[in-house]
């Protein structure tokens, strides 16, 4: 066993810039806490000599990612600068900074759908709670665009950046202030959509929650398995649904229709039991029943895969992280 295994004799650093030429399709990135010297006898210890001359000869000249050029060096200290609190202490009061701006601007737009406060906000006459509101929301927005438009500059990789769902909300976050801005006292369906995307802002918090990072990865992991339990969840929707409908339906009853029914079946399936339609025949409290034991029993089965393979997955990237 021992004599098929392979040993790695490099650091993290290292070889996470050689598995990044594998997964870029031969585009080399050296780390900034390397040196060009460790960096080359690294190329030379993964025999990786020839495309790395062929990738340097092939580069324009302002694209030299992999040499400590001044002005790369700069760009990468502006991303670690973003991305890593830790980096310095510079860095930490900007995340200190920018969890406060997203926490106010999240209140703020809580606070400003109290009767009173929208009644000033939303009057013709300017007040003093309309100018406050104004130059608070302002400052946040102006304090995100500034953010997002550095991040882009200096991420490494821009095309990465714009996959990222995270760059995405960021971007989704700031375009209501300005779109409502020029469409000024412009009150169509639109805007009131562009007003409730407000609240994504709060999303922005998961950057500095490792947390939220790590139940996000494991999450999307374990995909699978949440497409399993959905796909459970869904045929005891449709099947409870229709039979409840068809065993309940009257003109005085709550069952309309097989979609109302199975808004019935998602309640009850969910063990949430609002109690807004209750099954009165006989045969229909059998149905629902039967439809409570499928829950706990059906569901429960892939959840418990779940809960495994998320514990599992959870320890290896809080390990990471």
């Amino acid at each position: 066993m021992i004599e098929k295994s392979i040993f790695w004799s490099a650091t993290d650093w290292f070889f996470s810039s050689i598995l990044y030429f594998y997964q870029s399709n031969g585009k080399f990135y050296r780390p900034t806490c390397v040196s060009e010297e460790q960096y080359l006898e690294e190329i030379r210890f993964f025999k990786l000599e020839e495309y790395y001359k062929r990738y340097m000869d092939n580069m324009d000249e302002d694209d030299h990612s992999s040499i400590s050029d001044s002005d790369k060096d700069f760009l990468h200290k502006c991303w670690d600068f973003f991305e890593e609190p830790d980096s310095s202490k510079a860095a930490r009061v900007w995340a200190v900074l920018d969890v406060l701006a997203i926490t106010l601007a999240v209140a703020l737009f809580i606070v400003e759908t109290i009767p009173a406060i929208k009644k000033d906000i939303e009057s013709e006459t300017a007040n003093w709670r309309q100018l406050t509101f104004f130059i608070i929301e302002t400052v946040c927005i102006i304090f995100f665009t500034i953010e997002l438009i550095a991040r882009f500059i200096s991420c490494p990789n821009k095309l990465v950046f714009l996959k990222t769902a995270m760059n995405w909300i960021d971007f989704v976050t700031i375009m209501p202030y300005y779109i409502q801005f020029m469409a000024e006292n412009d009150e169509g369906q639109a805007l009131v959509v562009l007003r409730v995307l407000r609240v994504i802002r709060v999303l922005k918090l998961a950057r500095h929650s490792k947390g939220i990072i790590i139940v996000t990865k494991t999450l999307a992991a374990s995909v699978n398995e949440l497409a399993l339990l959905l796909f459970f969840w869904f045929i005891g929707v449709i099947i409870f649904g229709s039979i409840m409908y068809y065993l309940e339906f009257s003109e005085d009853s709550k069952f309309t229709s097989i979609l109302q029914s199975s808004w019935w079946a998602v309640v009850t399936m969910s063990t949430v039991g609002y109690g807004d339609m209750v099954p009165q025949t006989p045969f229909g409290k059998l149905v629902a029943s039967v439809c409570m034991m499928f829950s706990m029993i059906v569901i429960a089965l892939p959840v418990t895969v779940i809960v495994s393979k998320f514990t599992r997955v959870y320890a290896k990237y809080k390990d990471k992280l």
